[in-house]
């Protein structure tokens, strides 16, 4: 039930009324150093890349519900045949489906031939002019925007023909506009291996847009002893290398969106899953479901009704997030993920995050003016920086989630400079420059109220004794959130009560605390830290904000 106000006064003559405490406020502070925002932060571009098959339905729905979150998918509609021909199966409802979506299609052909027959398909100048020239008409009869290139089976003794090839192409291509790009074996030395030996990577990036290694399959499905499919610490060195024999602007990063079943009484090969497969199975009884940090990613074990003993590593969002912080922090062109229907839904979310002012910075080396935090891939500067340094820094507003940038306020109705934060937002305020209240804390607070239907100005409370009374809105503040309050800077910080104290669950980690709203903050009282400096601490409400965007997850 909501109570009526002690006052006749309306919503914006309470809001006119705050801006005049402010500005008498100001009144009486002295000068400090002027803030110097940062310029806003430029986004990183990112190319996301899906690879799309044609036998499973899902991977249909995949590549159709998320095209507007990728740059490029590669559908796997063609093969190359012994005899030098162009096997064509391609989908017509997906690629119009795909165009409806503004995604650049960019087909995938595959070699059916391996090793010597493969060589002999390959053989002569002629041979690879003729399968050119039969791509060129391909791109000109469909309009695709280039070709993805993934012969794999090669010899290593065919390396120099499989880099004339790709110059050929791209002497064809290239000139047209049309993108060429080919998936690579991974390695992590220049130790020439029978898998991997014929690519050369020096040579290839100059025929090729984009190169996809792929860094999975390092858990393969013959592999006697389980393991991951993409063991972090491996996929970390392959991008290691592959930076040293290419431009990291060429470079993508191919990252698993599935794992393998082995049966571990039984032995090879192993099944592949899906993450939903996966998820099915640990539903079994007794199973048990671990996250291993040594390879970012998940081990399920679990008895199947022979009795036989099972060992499944596979990948989910999780996983998926620390490959791209390895795209991030190596200077990468972006990812392609093998493949669309096998994912975790919830990795849409940190694609749809890339390329905003949440999206991880490579690290840079920190100075006295600009500060880089690995734990979550942003800065820290300038007036920012000292308004964190001075006000509580780590303990009370936690790491920086955002880079500045600038952002309109509908609550004010004005633009600001603006900084995330764990438990908070900073806002640069040029109007108030040379005060101690250039930097305000933006009034999530309110936001987070009418994110849970909470009106901030339909409710108030009677005076209680021994309670600080606020008339302007209605409320008490006492006890500990009284002397957090005062002590960290009282209205010009926080602004004035919007609640009484109440229990509430918090989504972050799933515990009820007793909490207080005030329009730039939410108080939580942590009986587990009484006595300390963290008894009261801010709500992560800077984590919400941007959660509600799916700019974090």
């Amino acid at each position: 039930m909501k109570m009526s106000s002690p006052t006749s006064w309306t919503r914006s003559q309470r809001v006119l009324a705050l801006g005049a405490v402010a500005c008498t406020l100001l009144v009486a502070v002295g000068a400090l150093a002027l803030l110097r925002p940062t310029p806003q932060a430029e986004a990183s571009t990112v190319w996301r890349w899906g690879y799309h098959v044609t036998w499973d339905d899902a991977s249909h729905v995949s590549a159709v519900s998320h095209a507007n979150m990728l740059d490029v998918v590669s559908p796997y509609w063609y093969h190359l045949t012994p005899n030098g021909s162009i096997k064509a199966f391609p989908q017509a409802d997906v690629y119009a489906d795909l165009r409806e979506q503004g995604v650049k299609v960019v087909p995938l052909i595959q070699n059916e031939s391996k090793w010597d027959e493969f060589r002999t398909t390959i053989a002569t100048p002629a041979k690879r002019d003729a399968i050119v020239a039969s791509l060129v008409q391909l791109m000109e009869t469909q309009q695709y925007d280039g070709i993805h290139i993934d012969f794999e089976g090669v010899n290593a003794s065919d390396r120099e023909i499989l880099t004339d090839f790709m110059e050929r192409l791209w002497k064809a291509f290239n000139p047209r506009g049309w993108i060429v790009s080919q998936a690579v074996i991974a390695r992590t030395s220049n130790t020439s291996t029978t898998w991997g030996g014929a690519y050369d990577y020096k040579e290839l990036q100059k025929f090729n847009d984009f190169i996809v290694v792929m860094a999975y399959d390092y858990g393969y499905a013959g592999r006697p002893e389980p393991i991951a499919v993409a063991p972090i610490w491996w996929v970390e060195n392959v991008a290691t290398y592959l930076r040293s024999q290419m431009p990291t602007e060429k470079l993508l990063l191919g990252v698993p969106a599935y794992g393998y079943d082995w049966n571990v009484t039984k032995g090879p090969p192993a099944k592949a899953v899906t993450y939903t497969q996966a998820m099915l199975l640990s539903k079994r009884p007794g199973a048990t479901l671990t996250w291993s940090d040594e390879h970012a990613a998940n081990l399920l074990k679990y008895t199947d009704d022979a009795g036989d003993k099972h060992e499944v590593w596979f990948e989910d969002a999780r996983s998926f997030e620390a490959k791209l912080q390895i795209v991030t922090d190596q200077r990468l062109a972006g990812f392609a993920m093998w493949r669309l229907g096998n994912e975790d839904p919830a990795i849409w979310t940190i694609v749809n995050g890339l390329s905003t002012p949440a999206t991880r910075l490579p690290p840079i080396t920190s100075t006295s003016s600009r500060l880089y935090f690995p734990e979550t891939g942003h800065t820290l500067a300038y007036g920012f920086l000292e308004y964190w340094n001075e006000n509580g820094g780590l303990a009370r507003f936690g790491y920086p989630r955002t880079e500045e940038f600038v952002e309109y306020d509908p609550m004010v109705g004005a633009s600001y400079t603006v900084q995330y934060f764990e438990r908070g937002r900073f806002e640069y305020h040029p109007e108030y420059a040379g005060t101690q209240f250039d930097v305000l804390l933006g009034h999530i607070g309110r936001w987070a109220m009418e994110q849970r239907g909470l009106d901030p100005w339909g409710s108030s409370a009677a005076p209680q004794t021994g309670a600080r009374y606020f008339s302007e809105t209605g409320h008490n503040l006492s006890g500990a959130f009284r002397t957090y309050w005062e002590a960290q800077g009282g209205l010009y910080s926080f602004g004035f009560p919007l609640t009484e104290p109440f229990m509430e669950l918090n989504p972050e980690d799933g515990h009820t605390y007793l909490v207080q709203y005030f329009e730039r903050a939410r108080f939580e009282y942590h009986p587990e830290y009484a006595g300390t400096h963290s008894e009261v601490l801010l709500g992560l409400l800077g984590n919400e904000m941007l959660r509600e965007r799916e700019w974090i997850r």
